[in-house]
């Protein structure tokens, strides 16, 4: 056999060879998009079969005698249908135990991933399950976000006694979302959770305050109040002491009046803005000289707290348009300008004449 014929060998080989990988991939993706096709399908079935049934529990129906069998594929797209439907119907606790969701998801936290331990959390903290609040407990601390705080806020459905523990955590966490935290926290037996808040941010250092402050309005207001005025009393942070008067500015009378001018001449941008935020709630017509002054703040944010607090005295009234034509300060009839304009916005409806002339009169000027 001479080179050329070897050559010809070698060539005929090299394509028999492609072509038989070419078939082999179009065999296993027509193989692969079967397959997938039918995974889709058979959790499709699932997913409508105990959603009907989840639903039906729901709506205090009489749930069937005998439950489908589950798979061990199928599992966790019951338990996210059963965390999905769950509320206080007792009728879908008991079918989700008689279908073993509750076991299932205990196990699924020993041997599952971070996303199958978030999911089993929630649904061991629904059932209020002591089998799971020692790794609830433990978990609570791991560095994922997602996974801690599922993990504390099903320890702290099973045992309400741990928000202490909660608060904590939170004096080093801020990268749970806090729309979570108000849930779980808003959960918690409020008698519990101020005598937890109290000595939470009594032992809190200045750096850590602030965050707690923030979960104060979710205590009762009379502990709420307490709670601010005394960390105003003994703070001279500014991050601190923004912090408290932001959370009692919505429980701010005629008596925090005093307090909210004194801290209005803070020299922190911070300080004068949240102490606006009280202002408002009790402002005065005397007020009138210090807010025209705020308005001239060097920090937008404060320029713009003070506007609201002046519309808020005058009320949308032709008198708005009187002060207005008085400031000198075009900063000044901006910030006057941006309130009226986002009063009409949340109103949804058009201006009225008078808020009209003066958002006209303010913007000539």
């Amino acid at each position: 056999m001479n080179v050329s014929d070897t050559f010809d060998l070698i060539v005929k080989a090299s394509f028999l060879l492609s072509a038989a990988m070419v078939l082999l991939l179009l065999a296993t993706l027509i193989v692969v998009r079967t397959r997938t096709a039918l995974y889709f399908h058979h959790r499709n079935l699932v997913t409508e079969r105990w959603r009907d049934i989840f639903k039906s529990a729901y709506n205090d129906e009489q749930p069937a005698q005998q439950l489908p069998p589950i798979r061990k594929g199928d599992w966790f797209t019951v338990l996210g249908l059963f965390v999905a439907f769950h509320g206080a119907r007792e009728n879908l606790d008991a079918l989700a135990r008689r279908a073993g969701i509750d076991d299932y998801a205990l196990a699924l936290l020993q041997r599952g991933d971070e996303a199958d331990k978030v999911l089993a959390f929630k649904t061991l903290g629904h059932f209020r399950d002591h089998r799971a609040l020692e790794l609830a407990k433990r978990l609570a601390q791991d560095k994922g976000p997602e996974l801690s705080r599922a993990a504390a806020h099903c320890a702290l459905r099973i045992e309400p006694e741990f928000v202490g523990g909660v608060l904590e955590l939170l004096l080093d966490r801020d990268d749970w979302a806090r729309s979570r935290v108000e849930l779980m926290l808003g959960e918690v037996d409020q008698h519990g959770l101020d005598v937890a808040m109290m000595d939470a941010i009594a032992g809190a250092t200045d750096d850590t305050k602030p965050r707690l402050l923030d979960y104060v309005r979710l205590c009762s207001p009379t502990m709420a109040r307490k709670i601010c005025t005394r960390v105003l009393a003994e703070a001279s942070d500014p991050e601190v002491l923004a912090a408290a008067l932001r959370s009692l500015a919505p429980l701010a009378s005629e008596g925090d009046r005093d307090m909210a001018i004194r801290y209005s001449a803070s020299s922190s941008s911070i300080v004068a803005l949240s102490a606006l935020r009280v202002l408002r709630k009790c402002v005065r017509e005397s007020d009138r000289g210090l807010l025209v002054a705020m308005m001239s703040h060097s920090d937008y944010w404060v320029r713009l707290r003070a506007a609201e607090a002046a519309v808020q005295l005058l009320g949308e009234t032709p008198d708005v348009e009187t002060f207005a034509s008085t400031l000198t300060d075009p900063y000044a009839r901006d910030a006057v300008k941006q309130v009226l304009s986002e009063r009409a916005m949340a109103g949804r409806r058009t201006p009225k004449p008078y808020q009209s002339t003066v958002l006209s009169k303010v913007t000539a000027a």
